[in-house]
C-alpha cells in the first residue's frame, strides 16, 4: 500500500468520526489532448508516453509538452497529461492567461462550452483550438466510500479551512464522487500561492455550502414557519454581481464589466487605472471605487 493510500485511509475513518480534513494537490497548467489534435502536434498514429502517474487512478503526466500561444505571448513546455480525451482542453491560472492575453473562465474540467480558444504547437505541427481554455474550478475528489464517511454528495459543494500562516476559506468546492476518484482537492498555483498551500497540506472540511432554507409552507408563510423568511413567495433583491479587487484596470476591464452588468468596479488603493479606462468608465456609466 503507497503512502498516499495509508494517508487516505486514516483521514476517511477520522472523517466517520467527525474529524474532517482532506489533502491538497497544487495543479500546474497542462492540456489534455484528443486523438485528433496529438496526431496534428506529435505525428499520424501518435501516443502518448506515460512518465508519472497522478493521484487519481488512470490519470497520468506524459513525456510530452506544447506550446501555448494568445494573442500577447506564448508559454512553453507545458505539460500533456493523459490518457487522450475526446475533446481537447487547457487548463491554466489567471495570472496565466493574462500574460498570454486569454480571457480566464473558471469551469469544471470538460465544461468548456463558450470558453476561449487558442494555438496549441508540438514538434510536428500546431493546431488552433476554438474552445477549451479554462480556469479549472477548485475541486474535491472522493470515491463513494470516502463520500459516505464525509457525509458528501458528488457535486455538492463544500467550504474548506486553510489553517497556517495565512490562514482563510474556500468557498465552493465542488465534490467530484466516483470510484475513478481519490481523496484529494485541486487547486491551482495561484489559489495555492496565496494560501501558502503545499501538495498533502491538510485542508479542514468546515461545512458544506449553505442552502437556501424553505419551510413546508410553499413560500406563502412570509418566514413564520421556521424557513428563516426565505420562502419561494418572498422577494429577495437578487445581488449585483462583483468584480473581484483589482489593482490593474483597463479599457477592456470596463467592457467586460459592462457585459456582466458590473456598475462597480472595486480596486486596491495604490490600483493603476488607464486613462482609456477612465473613458471607457464614463461613456458606460461605470464606477471605478478604490
Amino acid at each position: 500500500m503507497e503512502r498516499k493510500d495509508i494517508r487516505n485511509a486514516v483521514l476517511t475513518h477520522l472523517a466517520g468520526m467527525g474529524t474532517k480534513f482532506v489533502p491538497a494537490g497544487v495543479s500546474a497548467r497542462h492540456v489534455h489532448l484528443s486523438q485528433e489534435d496529438l496526431a496534428a502536434l506529435f505525428g499520424p498514429s501518435y501516443s502518448l508516453q506515460p512518465c508519472k502517474p497522478l493521484s487519481q487512478p488512470g490519470q497520468f503526466a506524459a513525456a510530452e509538452k506544447v506550446c501555448v500561444a494568445g494573442p500577447r505571448g506564448e508559454i512553453q513546455n507545458v505539460r500533456v497529461l493523459g490518457p487522450v480525451r475526446g475533446r481537447t482542453q487547457v487548463e491554466m491560472t489567471f495570472s496565466e492567461l493574462m500574460r498570454l492575453g486569454i480571457p480566464g473562465e473558471v469551469r469544471m474540467s470538460g465544461n468548456i462550452g463558450g470558453t476561449p480558444g487558442c494555438i496549441l504547437r508540438g514538434p510536428a505541427g500546431q493546431v488552433c483550438i476554438s474552445c477549451g481554455v479554462i480556469v479549472p474550478a477548485r475541486h474535491l475528489h472522493m470515491s463513494p466510500l470516502q463520500a459516505a464517511a464525509f457525509g458528501l454528495k458528488d457535486g455538492e459543494a463544500v467550504t474548506l479551512r486553510m489553517n497556517g500562516p495565512r490562514p482563510g476559506q474556500l468557498e465552493q468546492v465542488i465534490c467530484r464522487v466516483g470510484e475513478a476518484h481519490d481523496l484529494e482537492v485541486h487547486l491551482d498555483t495561484d489559489e495555492a500561492n496565496a494560501f501558502c498551500i503545499t501538495d498533502s497540506t491538510l485542508l479542514e472540511v468546515v461545512a458544506p455550502a449553505a442552502e437556501k432554507p424553505n419551510g413546508s409552507c410553499g413560500g406563502k408563510c412570509g418566514g413564520s414557519c421556521g424557513c428563516g423568511g426565505f420562502c419561494e413567495k418572498k422577494e429577495i433583491p437578487p445581488s449585483e454581481p462583483e468584480t473581484p479587487l483589482m489593482d490593474l484596470v483597463t479599457e477592456r476591464d470596463v467592457e467586460d464589466a459592462w457585459k456582466r452588468g458590473i456598475s462597480v468596479i472595486r480596486c486596491l488603493p495604490r490600483c493603476i487605472v488607464t486613462d482609456a479606462a477612465r473613458e471607457r468608465a464614463m461613456s458606460l456609466e461605470i464606477e471605478i471605487k478604490r
